[in-house]
């Protein structure tokens, strides 16, 4: 059990106290140095081996979705393209660690860039083609060879649970061809409750009814026949192998395999399909990333990468706690949430994100408060998991249903009408806010939300124990503060965010037992807009490794994220 916090002791006594510990010359007798008995009994640092598990290659990277539409236009169509997006892969990642005026991703999700009939993707008629209105397979090569040169990943949206009713393995399914057993069908209409809305059964020309979870135009695939299931590693395979990329996010993973009305999703056989497919994936690359789509609790996605279904499953809680968390200033349940991630996912098996081309942008269930968006961006890429941010969300882009809105075009100048994204008519209409919301505008103050972005994602790849590392939870004074330790073998990071819309004065933090050895001093690796003010106060480790009314810092400004190194 955590203790309670201890009475607030002020800064300038805790230096005092290091100083008089540290000096050749005896104490001030005004000012009590700490016992030699309590120096003497904190914890040695001991030198520890490489750790037990060997950590992933995607464990310490940060990813960006991009919807290749929305992102940038080449050729003036309004429409974004392949071409557009190789020439600002730049601005995500430049691949000199010495600059800072990229984004520094390390890694991009590309939602689906196979040829379909909507505008989003997900309904594809070409597996191995590339959408026309992106370019050709010749653009998406050059695009992964320069996103390699640049030390960026690159893994793509696979829709392995339905086709579009345009397929011609559906037309000729219908046609009683040899496509025939690769849907789901029904002689009769089961009328079966909606996994996701409605009777997911729909009539076909052929006078039977066929399974499609989301909407008649996206039939589910038959996963319980082989030929399906090699044709789909097949197509894996094309893409690892021929197009290079290093991954795959699977849509839809928990929906498979139904068995029955009251079982549709997060079957035995869809998780024991994933695990083929995973098996295949890394047949073919071995260290090839199988990212899977499931939007369920916690207690549910854990299993997916427990049982080697999903190399690494999306937490959809955590974005959640986090907005609700910086609006109400509660500290807990940030904290209580952090700690559950790092405690039931497995070493780099869990990705997290603030919201995704599914949800109402994060900046409008902010209402447009940038300083909750700054907390937001600190909570995530300080906490524990492998990030994912949405394209725009480092600009505070807003957006909400339906989808196209919360999938608009992004402003990369503030000039209308094509705000640097066309030269043409976009697509889709521009979100509000793009004459300020824009990428220009924004890297030219310091103090913007795409600013903070960069400095929080460099300090995340320059450490890599905020992404590794184990997480202790430290016991604040103050309401609202969340303090977490994080740590690993080498390195031992102190995370500080003040939720209160006010400055909070001498926190002081407890910690009963924890993971501090030695004397270690304190270093300022990040704070919000700058606003920490002096250098921090090192701690006195007590003789269980933890802290006694530790205050690293006079005061938390309101709405603040500060790191401190306390490496031994």
């Amino acid at each position: 059990m955590l203790s309670r916090a201890r009475a607030a002791r002020p800064a300038t006594l805790v230096v005092a106290l290091l100083l008089a510990a540290c000096s050749s010359n005896p104490p001030s007798t005004d000012v009590p140095s700490p016992s030699a008995s309590h120096l003497a009994t904190a914890p040695a640092c001991v030198v520890k081996g490489p750790p037990a598990v060997e950590r992933p290659w995607w464990d310490n990277r940060v990813f960006y979705e991009v919807f290749v539409r929305s992102f940038s236009d080449s050729d003036g169509d309004g429409i974004g393209d392949l071409r557009g997006l190789t020439a600002k892969l730049d601005d995500l990642n430049d691949g000199n660690p010495a600059t800072t005026d990229d984004l520094g991703v390390t890694g991009l999700w590309l939602m689906p860039v196979a040829e379909a009939v909507s505008y989003h993707g997900y309904d594809v008629t070409e597996y191995t083609a590339i959408e026309r209105d992106y370019g050709t397979a010749e653009d998406f090569l050059a695009f992964v060879t320069a996103a390699h040169e640049r030390g960026i990943a690159v893994i793509v949206d696979l829709v392995i649970n339905h086709t579009s009713r345009g397929h011609p393995w559906f037309a000729d399914a219908i046609a009683g061809g040899e496509h025939a057993d690769w849907y789901v069908w029904s002689d009769v209409d089961p009328g079966w409750p909606g996994a996701v809305g409605p009777n997911p059964w729909h009539p076909a020309d052929n006078g039977r009814f066929y399974y499609g979870a989301f909407w008649e135009g996206m039939p589910d695939l038959n996963l319980r026949n082989p030929a399906v299931t090699a044709e789909l590693e097949t197509i894996a395979a094309v893409w690892l192998h021929d197009y290079g990329v290093d991954g795959f996010r699977l849509d839809a993973a928990k929906h498979l395999i139904e068995d029955g009305p009251d079982a549709q999703v997060n079957t035995p056989e869809t998780h024991d399909w994933l695990a083929g497919f995973r098996d295949a994936a890394h047949a073919v690359r071995p260290d090839a990333l199988v990212l899977g789509e499931v939007w369920e609790p916690r207690g549910t996605t854990t299993g997916y990468v427990t049982d080697g279904s999903l190399d690494v499953v999306f937490d959809f809680g955590i974005g959640t706690t986090i907005a609700s968390s910086v609006q109400l200033g509660d500290s807990n349940s940030l904290v209580v949430t952090e700690a559950e991630i790092a405690d039931r996912y497995p070493p780099g098996s869990v990705a997290t994100f603030l919201t995704n081309h599914d949800q109402p942008r994060i900046m409008t269930t902010l209402r447009g408060d940038v300083a909750a968006a700054k907390l937001a961006a600190g909570a995530l890429l300080t906490g524990p998991g492998l990030p994912f941010v949405y394209y725009g969300e480092e600009l505070g882009m807003v957006g909400t249903k339906p989808d196209e809105q919360i999938r608009t075009p992004l402003p990369w100048t503030a000039e209308a009408p094509g705000h640097g994204f066309t030269a043409g008519e976009p697509w889709e209409p521009f979100a509000n806010g793009a004459e300020t919301a824009n990428v220009a505008t924004e890297s030219a103050d310091p103090l913007s939300l795409l600013s903070t972005y960069r400095a929080l994602i460099r300090l995340r790849s320059a450490h890599p124990v905020l992404a590794g590392g184990a997480l202790t939870r430290v016991t604040a004074s103050a309401a609202g503060v969340n303090a977490v330790l994080r740590h690993d073998g080498a390195a031992t990071m102190l995370v500080l965010q003040n939720l209160n819309r006010e400055p909070v004065p001498d926190v002081s933090l407890t910690l009963d037992v924890g993971p501090l050895c030695g004397s270690p001093s304190a270093a300022l690796l990040y704070s919000s807009d700058d606003a920490a003010g002096p250098a921090p106060a090192a701690p006195l480790v007590t003789p269980a490794g933890g802290l006694g009314g530790y205050v690293p810092l006079p005061e938390l400004p309101a709405g603040s994220t500060v790191v401190i190194d306390l490496s031994p």
